[in-house]
């Protein structure tokens, strides 16, 4: 949530003046949020300003909790208020509207199911070292919770994936590209459109392709990339937002086959978070270390740092690592590694 201490609350909470229930109330704001959402509030505020009783009649609420949820969302920094009036902040215009092509509303539901079904095993996840409910399999079984989490994670992939295309080098004769557990294949498409003479398979489970873009040039392809035959001849292939999902050994025999599926000189992008990188401040790296948990509570996996990854992609036979942070990236970031070519032997 857009909310942040002044020197005075920080100074409370660091020095323990003030009991530490910011964690307790900010569970409290994704509920507002998520109810705010689903009322329409955002999207009633989109052209115009409203009083809290304009907004009630608008959307058929009572008028005394609609002032009350408003000043929380006011106070929460999604309004702003002037003379009585609310309007939307920018981060609510961008990431809350359902007209704008970040808009993270279909995305709710998975951030409310994973608060709410997932995170409460935590306990259970630390002490056994493993999820208690396989959230892939979940999603498989699940398909509301599925296209709920494939629109939270295109949402990210629309800001992004421009900036990742023009990041990643690719061979003017290239002609094939692989995108491994793409789901939506945002990431594909960027690409295609910088390269036309470039065609994508996205291969991923069945409800995951049914978030996947249309394309001319791309083809989704339902399938486990960790168990069934991936292909070969490609020149590229993308491994956005999977390594943290698996283990180390899954992720060491995937890279392996990936190696053989790329023709010499192919090109491989892994785009992840990275344990290791440069953050720029404490509630950055507090944000990275929950997300860390997640994926252990989650999936299993875990964040794994930029120089992890480039050992386990020399291991698998890659060369010429090299890490990449496109600018209007901030989430995600790149290992760009090449199989050897023709002409240099590849080593054991």
């Amino acid at each position: 949530m857009p909310l942040f201490y002044n020197v005075i609350e920080a100074a409370a909470h660091r020095l323990s003046i003030v009991p530490p229930m910011f964690d307790y109330f900010g569970a409290l704001g994704l509920h507002a949020l998520v109810a705010a959402a689903r009322l329409g509030v955002f999207d009633a505020l989109r052209s115009r300003p409203l009083t809290d009783q304009e907004l009630a009649a608008a959307l058929g609420v009572d008028p005394v909790a609609a002032g009350v949820l408003l000043r929380t969302l006011a106070g929460l920094g999604y309004l702003r208020v002037r003379g009585g009036r609310y309007r939307l902040s920018r981060a609510a215009r961008l990431w809350f509207t359902t007209g704008s092509p970040t808009s993270l509303v279909a995305g709710l539901e998975f951030w409310e199911r994973t608060a709410c079904v997932i995170w409460p095993e935590v306990e259970r996840a630390v002490r056994g070292g493993a999820p208690v409910i396989p959230f892939y399999a979940l999603l498989e079984s699940d398909p509301a919770l599925s296209r709920s989490f494939q629109a939270w994670t295109a949402a990210l992939a629309r800001q992004q994936a421009p900036a990742v295309a023009r990041a990643v080098s690719v061979p003017r004769d290239a002609r094939l590209l692989l995108d491994v557990g793409g789901g939506h294949g945002l990431f594909s498409v960027a690409l295609l459109r910088r390269h036309p003479a470039l065609r994508a398979t996205v291969i991923d489970l069945p409800q995951a392709l049914l978030a996947a873009a249309d394309h001319p040039r791309l083809t989704p392809r339902a399938g486990s990339f960790l168990d069934d035959d991936l292909g070969d001849g490609y020149d590229v292939v993308l491994l956005f937002n999977v390594v943290h999902g698996l283990t180390d050994d899954e992720t060491a025999t995937l890279l392996r086959r990936l190696a053989a599926a790329l023709n010499p000189g192919g090109t491989l992008v892994v785009g992840d978070q990275f344990g290791d990188s440069l953050m720029p401040g404490r509630a950055s790296r507090a944000l990275l270390h929950l997300l860390d948990l997640n994926y252990l509570v989650a999936v299993g996996g875990k964040v794994r740092g930029r120089r992890e990854i480039a050992a386990l992609l020399r291991t698998a036979g890659f060369r010429d690592v090299r890490h990449r942070r496109p600018l209007r990236s901030p989430v995600t970031e790149l290992a760009v590694a090449r199989t050897p070519s023709r002409s240099a032997p590849r080593r054991a």
